[in-house]
C-alpha cells in the first residue's frame, strides 16, 4: 500500500526535526568523539554538549567505548567548547540588554523632565493672587511639589538599581500625574487644589 500524503508530510517533518536536533547536538565536534562514541553517549541519554559537561566523570568513564582515559579528554574538550559557546551567547545578549536599559532610562528621564516642567506651570497657575482663602491649600501644594521634585532627582540618581518593571510603572504613573496636573492646575479653586494635591500625594507614595 502506498503511503498517503499526510503520512509523507509527517515523515518529512520528523526527519527534518531529527536532522535539526542532530546538528544542534552534534557531539562529533568534540575531540575524541566519533560516530560510534556519539551513539554510545546518545544511548546513555547524553544528547548535547551541555549534558556532556554536566555528566560526572565517573559516569562518563563507565559508558561503553569511553573508559577513564578518554573520559577525561572528552570532558576537557566539551568544557572548553561549551565555555566558548556560553561566552559568545552572552556577548550577543549583553549589548541588546544594555540598549533596552538605556532606552527605558531615557524614557524615565524624559517623563520626569516633563513632570517638573508641569509642576512649575501649575505653581504659577494656582497662585492665589488676592484670594487668601486658597493660601493654606497653595502652601500645602508647594510643600508637596518640593518633596516630589527631590524624589524625582533621587530616582534619576539610583535608576540603575531599579528593575525594568518598576521603571515602567513609574513612567506610566508619572504620565498619569502629568495629565492630571494639566487638567486641574489651570486656575485656583478648592476642587483643583484637592485634585492636584491628591495626585502628587499618590505619586510620591509610589516613589517611596
Amino acid at each position: 500500500m502506498e503511503p498517503c500524503l499526510e503520512d509523507l508530510k509527517s515523515y518529512v517533518l520528523v526527519t527534518f526535526a531529527q536532522g535539526a536536533i542532530m546538528k544542534k547536538d552534534d557531539l562529533t565536534q568534540i575531540k575524541h568523539i566519533g560516530a560510534a562514541r556519539m551513539n554510545f553517549l546518545n544511548d546513555s541519554g547524553i544528547m548535547s554538549i551541555k549534558k556532556l559537561c554536566e555528566t560526572p566523570l565517573e559516569k562518563l568513564s563507565q559508558i561503553q567505548g569511553i573508559g577513564d582515559h578518554y573520559a577525561k579528554l572528552i570532558k576537557a574538550s566539551a568544557t572548553e567548547i561549551y565555555g566558548k559557546k556560553s561566552q559568545k551567547s552572552a556577548s550577543k545578549t549583553a549589548p541588546g540588554k544594555q540598549k533596552k536599559t538605556k532606552k527605558i532610562n531615557q524614557q524615565l528621564q524624559k517623563q520626569f523632565k516633563a513632570l517638573l516642567k508641569r509642576l512649575k506651570q501649575v505653581n504659577e497657575n494656582l497662585k492665589p493672587l488676592g484670594k487668601k482663602k486658597y493660601l493654606p491649600a497653595y502652601i500645602d501644594f508647594k510643600k508637596r511639589a518640593k518633596t516630589l521634585r527631590i524624589q524625582l532627582n533621587t530616582i534619576v540618581e539610583k535608576q540603575d538599581k531599579l528593575s525594568k518593571k518598576d521603571k515602567k510603572k513609574i513612567i506610566k504613573n508619572a504620565g498619569i500625574l502629568d495629565s492630571s496636573l494639566k487638567a486641574a492646575g489651570k486656575k485656583p479653586s478648592k476642587k483643583n487644589y484637592k485634585k492636584v494635591i491628591m495626585g502628587i500625594q499618590a505619586f510620591s507614595k509610589l516613589l517611596k
